[in-house]
């Protein structure tokens, strides 16, 4: 039993989170489901925070550790008029943000160095720093490169958000192939990412936690997104050369994390780097081929140096 006190900064909904507390019981966990936050009291004062629910309480004495998620706002529809909501939620998120960011314990990960490693375009600057080749590629609102890509059957992707939302309809925006029919003067109003397309053999997701390197290789069927519904993927455990995962020790240390996510494509045995997500999922990988990754961060978040199954 430890007396390691971690708080879960993150969504009623979020199954991730409900999986590692119903694993790691011998934990004591308080969890804020952000989106329910009229469901707390929380306070930050000179001493530090303090949260409160129904049945127990944190504060920055007790908290061991935080782990910050993925926090959403809470639905405010008939409690307050439509014209308040986007003010209150920026107000809700800067004071959780400032909790996670002002604690001096370990914190998986602070959301400046999450938001600032997720930048596409920061990414763009760091792939030659650490040595990874990549397909070409172009962050932009110019319609010719645009024209230029779709002559070489590029691929079109989000820069960050990836999500529609229209009331409770989400449309997500995922890689796509670059459709020559479409119009292209009205691209100058939003960057894209494009990227050369690469007929791969298979990807690679590999996941850090700390020192631990977690790979997996992804066979799908779609070989442009295997995101896509519907889609075929078969799962295997995959070792991964020195060389990539000192090329990604060195990207986060350039950003300062310790928990990343990395998504590569192979071909011919090239290796080619697509981007890195510093709050990806990863416990359908856990699922999917039994890696201990959520041992890895319950052991980070404990401050322990156990031997976890990473590579």
């Amino acid at each position: 039993m430890t007396e390691s006190e971690i708080l879960i900064i993150t969504s009623s909904y979020d199954k991730t989170c409900s999986y590692l507390v119903d694993k790691y019981r011998n934990f004591k966990f308080f969890r804020l489901d952000v989106d329910r936050f009229s469901e707390y009291q929380i306070t930050f004062t000179q001493q530090g925070f303090e949260i409160r629910n129904s049945t127990e309480n944190i504060t920055s004495s007790s908290c061991h550790s935080i782990y910050f998620r993925k926090p959403s706002m809470e639905n405010l529809h008939g409690i307050f008029e439509n014209k308040y909501h986007g003010y209150m939620h920026k107000e809700t998120y800067s004071f959780i943000e400032g909790i996670a960011e002002s604690f001096s314990g370990l914190v998986l990960s602070k959301p400046s160095i999450m938001r600032k490693a997720n930048n596409k375009v920061y990414q763009a600057s760091l792939i030659s720093k650490v040595g990874f080749v990549t397909p070409t590629l172009s962050i932009t609102n110019s319609s010719t490169a645009l024209d230029q890509f779709t002559s070489r059957k590029g691929v079109i992707k989000p820069i960050a958000v990836g999500e529609v939302s229209s009331g409770s309809v989400k449309e997500y925006v995922q890689t796509n192939m670059i459709d020559p029919s479409i119009k292209t003067d009205l691209f100058h109003y939003s960057p894209v990412y494009l990227q050369d397309y690469i007929d791969k053999d298979f990807e690679v997701r590999v996941t850090v936690v700390n020192e631990l390197v977690f790979s997996v290789k992804i066979s799908s069927v779609n070989n442009v997104d295997w995101r896509k519904p519907n889609n075929k993927v078969k799962y295997s455990i995959y070792q991964i050369p020195d060389q990539i995962k000192q090329q990604c020790f060195e990207f986060m240390r350039l950003c300062g994390m310790k928990f990343g996510c990395f998504d590569f494509i192979i071909k011919d045995d090239l290796w080619f780097f697509l981007e890195m997500n510093a709050n990806g999922q990863w416990a359908w990988l856990e699922f999917e081929t039994g890696l201990n990754i959520s041992g890895a961060i319950i052991d980070f978040l404990a401050g322990n140096s156990g031997d976890l199954s990473g590579d």
